[in-house]
């Protein structure tokens, strides 16, 4: 069981994870990311993104069918697997690789898997084989809060 000290530990990638990390690096800090699915979380994947990637096409024909002279070129109905591949496009089609290397870039470590506190600047990690990491939050010292 290894065990690693970082200034800032942040659990979950999402984009406050990903901002908080990155300015703990920007302030002269040491960070790491804990994220037991893809780097970006929700919002890049699941919900935010991918959605507006689905509702787009519709509005965009809606809105063409109702300018004089764009009407009249729209033709046909959308596709669903256009849409789709759209979709998959904005979500890099579930590929979290280009999010795991801009962390590496900004100097802040990626830990794969599901982590909790489990005491004053203390988070283990389990990865996907279960194997469990201990990582720690260094003090702060006497003269900063």
């Amino acid at each position: 069981m290894g065990t690693r000290e970082y200034d800032v530990i942040v659990i979950g990638a999402g984009s406050t994870g990903e901002n908080v990390a990155d300015r703990a690096v920007k302030g002269g800090l040491t960070a790491a990311i804990v994220e037991s699915d893809l780097v970006g979380g929700e919002c890049s994947y699941w919900a935010c993104m991918p959605s507006k990637a689905l509702l787009r096409p519709g509005q965009a024909l809606e809105e063409a069918r109702n300018v004089k002279g764009a009407r009249e070129a729209v033709t046909g109905l959308l596709s669903a697997t256009a849409v789709f591949e759209r979709r998959d496009s904005f979500t890099s089609n579930w590929n979290d690789s280009g999010q795991a290397k801009w962390l590496g870039h900004a100097k802040i470590d990626l830990v794969r898997g599901h982590g909790r506190l489990t005491g004053e600047r203390r988070v283990s990690v389990t990865d996907k084989e279960g194997i469990t990491t201990d990582r720690s939050g260094r003090s702060a010292p006497l003269d900063q809060p």
